[in-house]
């Protein structure tokens, strides 16, 4: 069966032929859109309808059974806050003892029976027809009761809910949107009064707020209710003031908490959320009203609130709290990408307790273009600093959007400084820059800003990609402004070095990277310096501050730098306190990730393995619309000793998936001091070789040097063992930790290994081929590296990464 929808891109009725051509024996089309003869030159059948939209919809119910009719639905439209009330409404029905699922913006999900959630991603606001029962479908056959659903104007324009019927729909607010689609305001207001008009059941509840709680719009909202009252339908109004059926009493607000008193039918309430901000009490008002025309009892949907997060990116504060104290602006990550809803933001951002307002913001592309110069208008008006950036051009020109933006600055010429100026300005300057890269945008924001100021990056919230004409690639605010928040301070890395700092120290802004090179520039970075047997970097800290480093490690004060206004932290040993850098990062993001960390060790091959490692975890992480580019960290060089690893490791921040350091060694407990400093979930030796003998004496020594490495992995990590290594096989059984073992021949070993090798031949290229196998799967490798030997270091990179999450079709790839 084809059903022809007209769209806004093309139309399914151009279709039919081809529809008729590849199998459909019957068609839906609309009536009087197809010639006679047309028709019946399709020789199947055609069913003629008014609208194919709903007809589609209608199909779509049937053929899922009409799940909709055995769910309590509840619907909410309107152009700001929809996606928060959704959140906040589903912990409320969760806390009631229901199974709730949630059809919205972010994702679509449900709860399961033993808690679990289960979720599913989206394109849409309301998915289109078929997806939506479907989807209704999986609900009720898992135990849901309550379904909320986000239902957007486009939805509502095009009958993509079809049928179905709502006990309770509630309207947020309605300011300009969508103008792209819709064709003016009242078009736009039509669409939505359609969830009142045609999908409210008879004795169903409206959810609105009184006139007077929706300044922006008081004519939409007095025909709204005027709509409502001619059409039979049943009220609960939320505001202020006694015609409000649940009304704000009185609010204290602050940047972590909301104190609220409210007045319900059943009394008054009192209680304290999370959330933050004028328009989050509007949402806390909205769903309340939602939960008495529910009927569930408001003291118990109080108490849920008191404890429930708001939407993921909307008005979300981004803080690593205690796993990483640092002196920073407050950060917020929002939607905001209309125009009332970035001044909403900005202005409840501006209402909180703050020195200076700091905004990051843009326009997406292939959207309203109207809405920019206001955007541009309102961003300038409400902050001390407004950047503009890139949201997601699509396919039309950044710098065309950018322009669209600042034509509506007042001022413009003397407003808009060069980028330059935001590094360089004076306290309580105010002014409007451009930085096109967000990445930039956003951490040159919270670089710029004390720890009295707000940072507000609006546009995106919750999504984590960008769209251009390139295509999508990931890119999640909330995650670039915790990498910079991620950032050294000197007081923090004081702490972690348990060292000493030094008086006139201390001013606890955010530094830049750790360097050891006094040649590098760097933009406020710490200066460890180290000493060696030829050179010691205290005789060139001057000339590291000179390329911009602004904190000193050192193990003396140097007298270059007495003068200069850096902080300086006094350690006893610069080497020992890099590490030690490293170690407490490491530590501090496994608090915060999953990421894998590896470590690797061995006589030979620990670069190839390596190299091998790193190249199926990117295959498992690809960089794209789903993982950050350059989501695996690996030693770079021969950066694998001492002073190496810990270089290689610092770098690990919020964007990595895992970490694959190589760990050399010349003398014993050099790898017991560099698993203490990865602290690595995953260690692998590749083999015992009679290598620096020099300093180990025997390969007996080489063995129980390199066993360190097996000794310091944590109890809860995996070992990855080389079978055919007598050495590594030997000592690997004194170790609790889960074992994942390799061999070349499965035939060698008593007990198979996890992963071996069969039908091992070399082409006349050079080229290796052989069978992998993993217990009871197989693949076929092909390395185009010289020497049987790689086979060994083939399977030693397929256990490690294998034992990472890496399937082994990511392996053979």
């Amino acid at each position: 069966l084809f059903v022809a929808l007209s769209g806004t891109g093309t139309d399914g009725h151009k279709y039919l032929e081809n529809a008729v051509g590849n199998g459909c024996t019957a068609v839906v089309c609309e009536t009087g859109k197809v010639s006679e003869n047309q028709l019946q030159k399709l020789n199947v059948v055609v069913i003629e309808t008014p609208d194919t939209n709903k007809a589609y919809a209608a199909v779509a119910a049937n053929f899922y059974e009409r799940p909709a009719e055995k769910l309590t639905l509840v619907g909410v439209t309107g152009t700001n806050g929809k996606t928060t009330v959704t959140y906040l409404l589903e912990q409320v029905l969760l806390q009631a003892g229901h199974g709730v699922g949630v059809i919205g913006t972010v994702n679509n999900r449900y709860t399961l029976a033993d808690g679990t959630k289960k979720i599913i991603g989206t394109r849409f606001t309301t998915p289109e027809a078929m997806l939506l029962q479907q989807l209704l479908r999986e609900m009720i056959d898992c135990g849901v009761e309550y379904v909320v659903m986000e239902v957007s104007s486009h939805a509502l324009a095009q009958r993509r809910v079809g049928e179905l019927s709502f006990a309770v729909v509630a309207f947020t607010n309605l300011t300009r949107d969508h103008l792209d689609y819709h064709l003016d305001m009242d078009d736009y207001f039509r669409a939505k009064t359609k969830l009142f008009t045609e999908y409210l059941v008879e004795g169903g509840r409206a959810v609105l707020p009184v006139a007077e709680a929706r300044p922006e719009s008081p004519a939409w909202l007095a025909t709204l209710h005027e709509i409502c009252a001619q059409a039979g339908k049943k009220v609960v109004s939320w505001g202020e003031g006694e015609n409000a059926s649940v009304s704000l009493v009185n609010h204290t607000a602050g940047l972590t908490r909301t104190d609220l008193v409210l007045q319900t039918p059943s009394g008054q309430h009192r209680f304290s959320t999370p959330l933050v901000g004028r328009f989050n009490i509007d949402n806390i008002l909205t769903v309340v009203a939602m939960s008495c025309a529910l009927g569930i009892d408001e003291a118990q949907s109080c108490k849920a609130l008191a404890v429930a997060n708001g939407a993921p990116g909307r008005l979300e504060r981004v803080s690593l709290g205690d796993d990483w104290p640092v002196q920073a602006p407050a950060v917020f990550v929002d939607y905001a990408h209309t125009p009332d809803a970035l001044e909403k933001v900005l202005t409840t951002a501006a209402a909180l307790p703050h020195r200076q307002l700091i905004g990051v913001f843009g326009c997406g592309g292939d959207r309203d273009k109207g809405k920019r110069p206001v955007m541009g208008e309102i961003a300038t008006r409400l902050c001390d600093i407004a950047i503009v950036t890139d949201d997601n051009p699509r396919t039309e020109d950044p710098e065309a959007i950018v322009e669209q933006i600042l034509a509506g600055i007042q001022n413009r010429t003397e407003y808009v400084k060069d980028s330059s100026w935001l590094a360089g300005r004076k306290p309580m300057d105010r002014g409007c820059t451009v930085i096109r890269d967000r990445k930039t945008a956003i951490a040159s924001a919270i670089k710029s800003g004390g720890p009295d100021d707000i940072v507000v990056i609006a546009g995106k919230g919750h999504e984590p990609y960008q769209l251009t004409i390139q295509g999508k690639r990931f890119f999640d605010d909330r995650m670039e402004a915790g990498n910079v928040l991620l950032s050294w301070t000197d007081t923090l890395a004081a702490e972690a070095v348990h060292g000493t700092l030094l008086p006139g120290s201390g001013s606890g802004r955010l530094l830049g990277s750790v360097i050891t090179d006094s040649r590098l520039a760097s933009e406020k970075g710490l200066f460890v310096a180290l000493r060696g047997e030829k050179h010691d970097a205290h005789e060139f800290a001057g000339q590291a501050v000179a390329n911009g480093a602004t904190c000193l490690m050192v193990e003396r004060m140097p007298s270059s730098t007495a003068d200069t206004g850096v902080s300086h932290i006094l350690v006893p040993d610069s080497q020992k306190a890099l590490g030690d850098l490293a170690a407490f990062r490491r530590r501090r993001l496994a608090r915060m990730t999953t990421q894998v960390v590896i470590g690797i060790t061995g006589s030979c091959g620990k670069t190839t393995v390596k190299e091998m490692i790193a190249a199926i975890l990117a295959r498992k992480w690809p960089e794209g619309p789903d993982n950050p580019i350059g989501c695996v960290l690996k030693t770079r060089g021969n950066f694998n000793n001492i002073i190496g690893l810990p270089i290689s490791l610092l770098p690990l921040d919020l964007s990595h998936r895992a970490a694959v350091m190589e760990m050399g060694m010349n003398m014993p407990g050099e790898l017991t001091r560099l698993a203490e400093i990865a602290d690595p979930d995953i260690s692998i030796i590749t083999n015992i070789h009679g290598a620096h003998l020099l300093g180990l004496g025997t390969i007996e020594g080489v063995a129980r040097a390199k066993e360190e490495l097996f000794a310091g992995t944590k109890q809860s990590g995996t070992l990855v063992i080389n079978l055919d290594d007598l050495w590594v096989r030997q000592f690997a059984g004194k170790y609790p930790q889960r074992k994942v073992t390799f061999a070349v021949r499965k035939e060698d070993h008593a007990s198979p290994p996890d992963f071996w090798a069969s039908d091992v031949v070399q082409d006349n290229g050079g080229a290796i081929i052989f069978t992998m196998h993993y217990r009871q799967e197989t693949a076929e490798i092909h390395l185009f590296t010289a020497g049987l030997h790689n086979v060994a270091n083939a399977l030693a990179a397929a256990a490690t990464a294998a034992t990472a999450g890496a399937s082994l079709a990511e392996i053979a790839a």
